[in-house]
């Protein structure tokens, strides 16, 4: 059954948001990447364009997320690094699955 109007992508990257703030394994967040990934391409059909500029914007937050993250672990107090660190994996993963989603036909 399909939904007569889409939910919005901030709203579909919610749930993500949540699991790479909480620092959840790479793996569990990268996960739920490919689950809205599919979802989008589902709901954007064969139109690519309108993927590839969600994407973008993605990779670029999360760039600038990732390129924040690295100041905050080099002002860290020792005890809060290893926490940082996983957070940053996390999101180093899920920068990972935006861009071979973007390369992806």
């Amino acid at each position: 059954m399909s939904r007569s109007r889409a939910a919005s992508p901030a709203a579909d990257l919610a749930p993500l948001i949540k699991l790479m703030q909480a620092g959840v394994p790479p793996a569990r967040a990268a996960a739920e990447l490919n689950r809205v990934l599919e979802k989008w391409k589902a709901e954007l059909g064969e139109d690519d364009e309108p993927l590839q500029e969600r994407l973008a914007g993605l990779a670029e937050q999360m760039a600038s997320g990732i390129e924040e993250m690295h100041e905050g672990i080099a002002e860290a107090s020792d005890k809060g690094k290893p926490t940082l660190r996983r957070i940053l994996a996390t999101h180093e993963a899920v920068l990972a699955v935006v861009r071979t989603a973007q390369g992806a036909d």
